[in-house]
């Protein structure tokens, strides 16, 4: 499994706009040059992120977005659905019939395979439900000055 760079994109696209002041949004053109993204790529994620409920969308000349809720209550399975969807993760092909042959094939009930692939699953959702976004901001703040980030945002929003 692989997680698109959509979803890494997502995760500082809400961290920015959780510096924003309150009732100010900042436009996607301003988000994407911030982080050296595509323009067109990041429409479709932030699009995604506004379906989902995550940020909301304020039209307009003067419109842009702004974070739905606080970083507290976004996890990074919230993201992972946003921006992957909420189909299971692993889709199994049902391979142990033909696997096994057509005589021992008919026997076949449990595929070791698709019970190992549901545990990482529901061990991987776990863990992306567990991790808030809060967490991973109070973490890069007390790495890094976030000084220069709130300049700019101060700027554009």
């Amino acid at each position: 499994m692989k997680l698109s760079s959509g979803w890494e994109q997502s995760v500082y696209v809400l961290l920015i706009l959780s510096q924003l002041p309150d009732k100010q949004t900042m436009n996607s053109q301003l988000l994407s040059e911030r982080l050296g993204t595509s323009h067109s790529y990041l429409k479709k994620i932030i699009k995604l992120l506004v379906n989902e409920g995550l940020i909301t969308s304020v039209p307009g000349k003067f419109g842009g977005f702004s974070l739905a809720k606080p970083l507290k209550e976004i996890t990074f399975y919230d993201v992972f659905v946003a921006i992957e969807g909420r189909g299971k993760i692993f889709a199994s092909q049902q391979l142990l019939k033909k696997f096994l042959g057509e005589n021992e094939g008919k026997k076949a009930q449990k595929c070791a395979v698709t019970d190992s692939l549901d545990a990482i699953e529901d061990t991987l959702v776990t863990t992306l439900s567990s991790i808030t976004l809060a967490q991973v901001f109070d973490q890069i703040s007390s790495n890094y000055s976030l000084a220069e980030l709130r300049d700019w945002v101060k700027i554009n929003a």
